[in-house]
């Protein structure tokens, strides 16, 4: 029937045809022959260079373990960035799951193909590349992560990332020692990158340390007496962490040097401060001043949270890891033209609040993170109500 269909639809297009009279085509200059299209040629890198990291997995879920293996051209490395002019490709795999958790090749072994979603992390799927926010003392920065290529210019460390999305890769156990990699990936920039390294793999251990920048939340390497600090400011942040209980009133308390200027959300200038968080009575009125009484520092869970029976008054809340730009909970900083130089993230000691009126007076003792860790201590009096 379908080839009945064809004919019969043939013969009225051939009548339709004979009822109009052909018109004459006007002729047509020739085509010039360009030559055809001829597809480029794939840059292929001759990566000289490995190093491989092992992040381990979650505990919770067991599906994968996290591994990054960064790949370079012959280059110069400076301060741990390779300088160009040369190549560098990143790629990250989530393998096998290890309950040991430790850099065991074996499980590293296998073909690596792109994810269902963003969400998959799946043993055999690579982690696609895109760009992230990273806080640090000076300010955010965007950097690449997951898997991406770079041609880094001739004298530099920075480059344009290629954020690679779809393809496949395979790393393979040659038997004597020497592991290879190899495979074709295309991403941002819609072009095929051709990759293929053979060497020995010595895995670096992370384990332990997690994802994070490397950054330390504390740079101090002797105690900090606190004095000549005559700037202050007291914020109300209300029910900050949202408890709905209404049993507590968060005050910020700003102490700062003459160069350092708090009239904005941020301190800026130059100069020291220190950047206190107090858990006070819901009843606390900033007008009046902070309230008398010790208070003792509120840890959290891992440098992050904050367990709800610490969020109550009279505790000094602990600065939370990792966050820099938008610190929050207690920190010591100095700072130039702004940008962090010297800072420690508070984790311990006690803060004692006297009262003489609207006169305050803080015995501080505090420690920050490091190890050992350091003190930030001193007196700090005002003569008459805190500057709101």
């Amino acid at each position: 029937m379908k080839k009945i269909f064809i004919t019969v639809l043939m013969v009225a297009v051939a009548v339709c045809a004979c009822d109009k009279a052909t018109p004459e085509r006007e002729p047509q200059p020739p085509v010039e022959d360009d030559g055809g299209f001829e597809e480029p040629e794939p840059d292929r890198p001759e990566y000289v260079n490995a190093n491989l990291i092992y992040y381990g997995g979650d505990d919770m879920d067991g599906l994968s373990d996290y591994w990054v293996l960064n790949l370079y051209t012959d280059m110069e490395v400076m301060d741990g960035y390779p300088v160009g002019p040369g190549q560098f490709l990143s790629l990250a795999m989530n393998a096998p799951y290890n309950e040991a958790q430790q850099p065991s090749l074996e499980f590293l072994v296998g073909q690596y193909v792109m994810p269902a979603n963003s969400m998959d992390f799946s043993a055999g799927t690579f982690i696609q590349g895109e760009m992230h926010e990273i806080d640090l003392p000076g300010g955010s920065i965007m950097r690449p992560d997951g898997c991406f290529f770079g041609d880094i210019p001739s004298g530099e460390t920075e480059f344009e990332p290629d954020l690679l999305r779809e393809g496949s890769f395979t790393v393979l156990d040659n038997g004597d020692g020497t592991f290879t990699v190899e495979g074709i990936m295309v991403g941002t920039e819609y072009v095929e990158r051709y990759f293929s390294y053979t060497g020995k793999f010595e895995p670096v251990d992370r384990a332990e340390g997690g994802q994070g920048t490397d950054v330390p939340n504390t740079n101090l390497t002797e105690d900090v007496l606190l004095e000549g600090l005559t700037e202050a400011r007291l914020i109300d942040k209300g029910d900050y962490f949202f408890t709905g209980e209404g049993n507590y009133r968060l005050f910020l308390l700003y102490i700062a040097e003459p160069g350092v200027d708090l009239s904005q959300d941020w301190p800026s200038g130059t100069g020291r401060l220190l950047h206190l968080e107090l858990f006070v009575p819901a009843d606390a009125d900033p007008a009046d001043g902070i309230p008398a009484g010790e208070y003792i520092m509120a840890n959290r869970i891992d440098g992050g949270y904050m367990d709800k029976e610490d969020i109550v008054p009279f505790r000094i809340v602990e600065g939370a890891a990792d966050v820099f730009e938008y610190n929050t909970g207690t920190w010591y900083q100095e700072i130039e033209e702004s940008v962090w130089v010297n800072y420690g993230r508070i984790t311990g000691g006690t803060v004692t609040v006297d009262r003489n009126g609207d006169s305050h007076t803080l015995s501080i003792d505090l420690t920050d993170c490091g190890d050992p860790a350091h003190r930030v201590y001193g007196v700090w009096e005002t003569s008459g109500p805190i500057s709101l």
